[in-house]
């Protein structure tokens, strides 16, 4: 009864701020409420993704007040603002799986929490249309962002789709349909367009491996990338991809080939020797155990022992060996780092 009551009352809130200009964001309760609200309306979830600090997201406020924002938005959906830098935001967009790239970001969901459709928003997107346009796609099952897979299996190779594609898979945290996504964008271009700034765009906001070709041709022509670009962002942008490959479920599998590789592009941006081995001596030190090279594999992982070294990790060190390899040599060594941690 209490609950019902509750409900009630939600339902009277909003029908009263609908005559209010603009959205109506909810304004009482929590996430768990606006679902409630959403199944007792028999209506979709839009959420604003935020951040109080975001410039972007505060001037998308007079666009969501229109009057033509707020009628769409209040006949459509239950909305409600969703602070990312909340505990509430935090956990919800990890819970869902979610990579929030930037905010706004524009989230919509049935009523039974199941992800409809994704829009990320940036300053050139601020206008009323383009807002109404978002809800409209999350309403239609052939264009929301949740039949994007389908639409690719079924062969949708337009660059456009493939870009916005490869963006929406890494939000989901897909790396398997980026990495197909990117691959069959680079397929649809000419090796020309590879160093211009559509290509160098996406290799800031939407390429996380190493492999695809617009990355290697940036990292292959470092100079030219210099003179059109801010020489700290290429470095950041390469380095971004290289770490974001390594530490994927691929870099535990790398040979030692791949791992030389590595080292010579991080050498490339000027990462010195010493952060280098800190970076790869995991992958490093399996592949050289995969590959029945124990003493490399020692060798990697005993760079990391310094005057500074403490006890932990010494026991960390053993036990990372006793776990990776039966070799009788590097199982004697791993004995003396587990003597010198206690």
């Amino acid at each position: 009864m209490k609950k019902y009551l509750i409900t009630i009352l939600l339902i009277i809130i909003v029908n009263i701020s609908f005559a209010q200009k603009g959205t109506a964001f909810l304004q009482t309760g929590n996430l768990r409420t606006v679902f409630d609200l959403a199944k007792a309306q028999n209506k979709p979830v839009f959420l604003e993704v935020y951040a109080p600090t975001c410039h972007v997201c505060n001037a998308f406020k007079p666009t969501f007040d229109l009057p033509q924002v707020g009628n769409y938005y209040n006949q459509n959906f239950i909305s409600y603002k969703l602070d990312i830098t909340t505990p509430e935001g935090a956990a919800f967009v990890n819970k869902q799986g979610l990579y929030i790239l930037s905010t706004p970001t524009l989230l919509f969901f049935d009523k039974d929490v199941k992800l409809m459709h994704i829009s990320i928003l940036g300053e050139n997107n601020n206008s009323a249309n383009v807002l109404i346009e978002a809800g409209t796609k999350a309403l239609n099952p052939a264009q929301r962002t949740s039949a994007y897979k389908a639409s690719f299996r079924g062969g949708n190779r337009d660059t456009n789709f493939l870009i916005e594609y490869g963006l929406i898979s890494r939000v989901m945290r897909d790396t398997v349909e980026n990495i197909t996504a990117m691959n069959a964008y680079v397929k649809k271009i000419p090796k020309s367009q590879y160093g211009n700034n559509t290509s160098f765009l996406l290799l800031q906001k939407v390429v996380i491996d190493d492999e695809n070709e617009i990355f290697k041709n940036l990292m292959n022509n470092l100079p030219s990338f210099y003179e059109k670009n801010d020489k700290k962002l290429v470095h950041q942008t390469a380095e971004n991809i290289i770490m974001y490959s390594l530490y994927s479920s691929r870099g535990m599998k790398y040979s030692t080939t791949k791992i030389n590789e590595v080292r010579a592009n991080l050498a490339k941006l000027g990462v010195d020797k010493k952060s280098i081995d800190g970076r790869v001596w995991r992958e490093e030190s399996k592949a050289y155990f995969r590959e029945n090279q124990p003493a490399k594999a020692m060798a990697s992982l005993s760079k990391l022992i310094d005057a500074k070294t403490d006890k932990s990790s010494y026991t960390f060190l053993s036990n990372w060996v006793k776990s990776s390899t039966s070799d009788k040599s590097a199982l004697v060594m791993a004995a003396q780092w587990a003597a010198k941690g206690k």
